[in-house]
């Protein structure tokens, strides 16, 4: 069983129960090295590992770059 979660306006195929961290692994990123939005709520680094995603929901995926 899969559920389709749109990931920076692209569906993606998860299986349920998949975390945003999890997600962000899924497509070779390092969590901590992103900006996770879900459903259009900013989530903290300590949220990206308990927060799970449904089918339908939207996650946002920016870089994050350091320096000023």
């Amino acid at each position: 069983d899969v559920m389709t979660v749109t990931v920076n306006g692209q569906p993606q195929q998860l299986p349920p129960g998949t975390t945003v961290a999890g997600l962000i692994e899924s497509l070779g990123l390092v969590v901590g090295s992103v900006v996770a939005e879900h459903n259009g709520t900013a989530l903290l680094r300590s949220e990206v590992k308990d927060v799970v995603v449904a089918d339908g929901d939207v996650v946002e995926l920016v870089r994050a770059v350091a320096g000023g």
